[in-house]
């Protein structure tokens, strides 16, 4: 069921936001910024418009990860910025062809694959042996932790600084990623209350000056703080959440601001880890957002920043046009979405948990295509509140009906029809596949739901006084994960 939109603290929010804006916008924000958007079809297609706009045919080397799993190409982003290489993503077992594409166009002098057979398989480390003259190589470790100790270790002794994040969720990291680059330093994961033998090894190794841990103590436990301390000095940056923790870090590491900053969601972690590795070689912060607002304390570093250039990654179903517009200074008020942003504890973030476990789901037997056309057979009934037909609908009402003319029993209510399907992401997603909508950017607080119906089109029953019916996909407050059955 759709619940009513709560806005009564939105113009509050937004007038304490241009109030802070005003008090910390330099001289140099007060002409807008250009903007650039570099994106794809998908993830793989964003990537290789990231490498396409920012890298020349000839590189030395090209890093290869999963586009699936995300902890081997963060650790992938300080390496290939140090290097002047791009990222590219590929699936499991296969090549997308937007990335075969940009390979050719690329013709490396040589590839490494980061990840173990499991994330990138040994028949698409075969495949890629086409594009370059210069061989293929493989860094991986047992789990995600010695992946990226692996490939720390590759810097040489004595860096100034080892950067450390959380390798069970990806905000800190990403942003994290490409201040590494920038410096040339090393990223490491941890997780848990103790450090992986093979972190400890590596730090053994790199002889950091200090090392920095990025996110709270939610995120990296104070038990590790405690026994990276043996190593070297230990500082943390850590906000309230994955938006202020990339904020502050742009605050520590530009504190003169940058002339590029580079714009991506803070909800799901493909689009921006090619633009991590082009961030830190070009050095500009990743700052993130969701896909219709700004929170605030990254419009206050924005304003701050005072940069001539902001880069989007992703299309604007990850970051919209005005959300874009607002970062340039190209608007005169703050995006706010329709509930402001909502910062929750860690434990609570199951979109994170997620994202580092995510696989792709088995393809639909069919139940999904069965429920969108008779779902578009019901297009022009009424909206109505707690009713599942045959007269009127409201969105949970309509999906159940829908699915059931599939054979297929859903329970009645939204969040729970969220349980009863198998995870998708969005760019995955196929016609029959379900969409959610979120006030807080998790499904604990899911309150619309959709049928995907392809080419960026949905079927739903909306609000009161309107009618089911087939229209664009709306980005506001969508979650980054659709459902399946199948």
């Amino acid at each position: 069921m759709r619940a009513p939109a709560r806005r009564g603290l939105v113009p509050v929010l937004v007038s304490a936001l241009v109030a802070v804006l005003a008090l910390v916008a330099p001289a140099a924000s007060a002409a807008p910024a250009t903007i650039e958007r570099y994106a794809g079809s998908d993830r793989f297609a964003t990537a290789a418009a990231v490498s396409r706009a920012g890298f020349a045919p000839g590189v030395g080397v090209v890093y290869v990860v999963s586009g699936v799993k995300f902890p081997d190409a963060l650790a992938a982003a300080p390496r290939a910025a140090a290097d002047g290489a791009p990222v590219l993503l590929v699936r499991p077992t296969d090549i997308p062809a937007a990335v075969a594409t940009e390979l050719d166009r690329l013709n490396p002098g040589r590839v490494v694959v980061l990840g173990g057979p499991e994330t990138v398989s040994t028949g698409v480390e075969q495949q890629l042996a086409a594009y370059t003259s210069g061989g293929v190589t493989r860094v991986a470790g047992a789990d995600r932790f010695a992946t990226a100790a692996r490939l720390a270790s590759t810097f040489p002794a004595g860096v100034d600084v080892a950067y450390i994040a959380a390798g069970a969720k990806f905000p800190d990291a990403l942003a994290g990623a490409a201040v590494a680059g920038l410096g040339d330093d090393p990223l490491l994961l941890v997780g848990g209350t103790s450090l992986h033998p093979a972190v400890a090894e590596a730090l053994r190794t790199l002889r950091p000056g200090r090392l920095v841990i990025l996110g709270d103590r939610a995120s990296v436990s104070t038990e590790i703080e405690a026994e990276l301390a043996g190593y070297a000095p230990v500082s943390r940056v850590g906000g309230t959440d994955r938006f202020a923790t990339a904020a502050q870090l742009s605050a520590t590491a530009f504190p003169d601001g940058a002339d590029t900053v580079y714009l991506t969601t803070g909800w799901n972690f493909p689009d921006a880890l090619a633009g991590a590795a082009v961030a830190g070689r070009d050095g500009g912060p990743v700052l993130l957002v969701t896909p219709t607002a700004i929170p605030g304390t990254v419009a206050t570093e924005l304003a701050r920043l005072g940069a001539s250039k902001v880069v989007v990654l992703g299309s604007e179903a990850s970051v919209s046009a005005s959300v874009a517009a607002q970062a340039a200074g190209q608007v005169t008020d703050p995006i706010l979405a329709d509930n402001p942003v909502v910062t929750l504890p860690p434990s609570w973030d199951e979109i994170g948990r997620i994202d580092a476990t995510y696989t792709s789901p088995p393809v639909s037997r069919g139940a999904g295509k069965i429920a969108l056309e008779w779902a578009k057979t019901q297009i022009g009934k009424p909206y109505g509140w707690g009713q599942a037909g045959p007269d009127a609908y409201d969105c949970s009402g309509l999906i159940l009906r829908a699915y059931e003319q599939a054979g297929v029993q859903l329970r009645r209510m939204t969040k729970d029809q969220w349980y009863d399907t198998r995870r998708v992401a969005l760019d995955e997603m196929v016609p029959g596949d379900l969409m959610f909508w979120s006030s807080n950017g998790q499904p604990s607080g899911i309150y619309h739901s959709a049928i995907y119906a392809g080419n960026g089109m949905r079927v739903h029953a909306p609000s009161p006084g309107k009618f089911v019916e087939l229209v664009p996909v709306w980005s506001g407050n969508l979650l980054p994960y659709g459902g399946r059955i199948g």
